[in-house]
């Protein structure tokens, strides 16, 4: 493995589990929000997720998928909205992410391998064919799974694709400064060499064809000022390129979660940049350290939810 490789495990394709100083919220922090367990195969590892309800849902599904460095429990605020707004929400941790199986994430085409597998699972035991209408979405990283599963698997009538890339090499680019240097086109080759090896069947995953296609109608969420997924690489070229109708929902202001409130968005920079900040001092370095410095965060204002952008989405899935 070369040192180019060594470095991409050690940053991204490594396993995310719960370490327990973050608190990630679960069923239970919500009245009335009920929890079934889901589990299924993608490859060789077993992947664990829930289906999502509260009473009196309509007959439609959500398939929702997370971003990378958590699980799908990051996102439970959201889930939580959604099931309250009455849909059911399917929802898993990804390979080598929290409850899940896998030594190891893989790369970035795992989430949309993982989609895939999910999909096969509900349409082989059934439970695809109970619901009237069945919707994707997803967030960054699960963001591009949600753009690009129309091209390998039929029957979403909608995808919400939110803060998501286009493709694991416009992702590559993005993560290369577009490779314009000498350096960066050799390390963008050998990133793409990594990438197609771990996920060959999904590497060339495009979301511009999938948007083309017309198969899925779209809605685009994401803020232009998203440090993540810049907004000019992904989601302006989907824009600026789309032969097929899609709709977009732009934000300024809201970085890499454009379903945040502004204020949960500006706490959250501050908390998370002062641990952040803190470890580069050298701190930080034990469990006790961590769960100090975080035991007086406001989790759940800093995963506060803007109402008016969900009133978008779901007006869009409902039309």
């Amino acid at each position: 493995m070369g040192i180019v490789e060594a470095v991409y495990r050690k940053k991204l394709v490594h396993r995310y589990d719960d370490e327990g100083y973050i608190k990630y919220f679960s069923a239970a922090d919500f009245p009335g929000l009920q929890a079934e367990p889901f589990r299924f195969t993608s490859g060789k590892n077993t992947l664990r997720g829930f289906w999502y309800r509260c009473g009196g849902e309509r007959n439609e599904l959500i398939v929702f998928c997370h971003g990378v460095g958590g699980g799908h429990r990051s996102y439970m605020t959201e889930i939580a909205l959604l099931c309250g707004r009455g849909y059911t929400v399917l929802a898993y941790d990804n390979t080598g992410c929290f409850d899940s199986g896998g030594r190891d994430i893989g790369g970035f085409g795992q989430s949309l391998a993982d989609l895939d597998a999910a999909v096969k699972a509900l349409k082989a035991d059934g439970a695809w064919e109970k619901f009237s209408r069945v919707f994707v979405m997803g967030h960054s990283w699960g963001g591009y799974a949600a753009a690009n599963i129309p091209k390998y698997q039929s029957g979403f009538e909608k995808a919400v694709v939110i803060s998501g890339f286009v493709s694991v090499e416009r992702m590559l680019l993005t993560q290369t400064a577009g490779a314009k240097t000498a350096k960066d086109r050799f390390t963008f080759r050998r990133l793409c060499a990594f990438e197609k090896k771990a996920c060959p069947a999904y590497f060339g995953a495009n979301a511009l064809d999938a948007v083309n296609e017309g198969k899925t109608k779209y809605l685009f969420a994401h803020s232009k000022d998203d440090p993540v997924v810049p907004y000019a690489e992904h989601t302006r070229y989907i824009r600026e390129n789309a032969k097929s109708d899609a709709e977009y929902l732009i934000v300024s202001g809201r970085m890499h979660n454009p379903n945040y409130t502004a204020d949960a968005v500006v706490y959250m920079s501050e908390v998370l940049g002062g641990f952040q900040a803190a470890q580069k001092a050298g701190k930080m370095k034990t469990l006790d350290e961590k769960k100090a410095y975080f035991k007086d965060t406001d989790w759940r204002r800093m995963t506060a939810q803007d109402e008016g952008f969900w009133d978008r989405v779901c007006a869009f899935l409902q039309a």
